[in-house]
């Protein structure tokens, strides 16, 4: 009897042996399902992270595409800058704007922009293509000094203190004045700002 029961208690034990570690494994592999690993986590972070970083570009692309570029104002040749001619009776002087450094003559040349003349009880004035420009306002643009000869071209100018106008050169450049002093009437020096423009390319 007692060799019948030692076997017994023996597979038994041994039994209780092994269901005790299949319950420890299947515990742990409860635990495992249940806890997020580093691996589980990181691809959804990735994926955040990318759609992030997707409507950034493309909000960055988009703006860009949106943008347009202005025309850069055409740079000066000449100025601005301070410059004198005279008006005389009878012997008026002759300006050449189309020179790298301006010019002034006695006489009439072919080169000749602005002729200024003066008489006794009037400003001295300036004879050419010239476009009169409100006072008061921004200076000009080479552009719309050119729109403003186009659009009110005189022969001639008074050349009073504060007067601003545009010229259009004999070879086609554009300039803009400024009257600084001027003698309110008879002969006497003009004081310029002068700008002038190259050609437009």
């Amino acid at each position: 009897m007692v060799g019948i029961v030692i076997p017994v208690i023996g597979i038994a034990v041994t039994l209780l042996t092994v269901n005790d570690r299949d319950s420890d494994d299947d515990s742990e592999a409860r635990n495992t399902a249940r806890t997020p690993t580093a691996s589980t986590g990181a691809p959804g972070q990735e994926g955040a992270g990318d759609s992030d970083s997707d409507s950034g570009s493309g909000s960055g692309s988009g703006s860009g595409s949106g943008s347009t570029e202005e025309a850069e104002p055409l740079a000066p040749a000449f100025g601005p800058a301070d410059w004198s001619a005279r008006g005389d009776y009878g012997n008026g002087q002759y300006l050449e704007l189309d020179s790298a450094q301006l010019q002034a003559f006695d006489q009439i040349t072919d080169g000749t922009d602005l002729a200024l003349d003066a008489t006794a009880i009037e400003p001295v004035d300036a004879e050419g293509t010239v476009a009169l420009l409100p006072a008061g306002t921004a200076d000009p643009t080479e552009a719309e000094c050119r729109t403003q000869i186009e659009k009110n071209k005189l022969d001639e100018v008074d050349l009073t203190p504060g007067t601003r106008f545009c010229v259009q050169t004999g070879e086609g450049r554009t300039a803009f004045l400024r009257v600084l002093s001027a003698p309110v009437e008879g002969e006497g020096t003009v004081r310029f700002k002068v700008t002038v423009w190259p050609l437009p390319q």
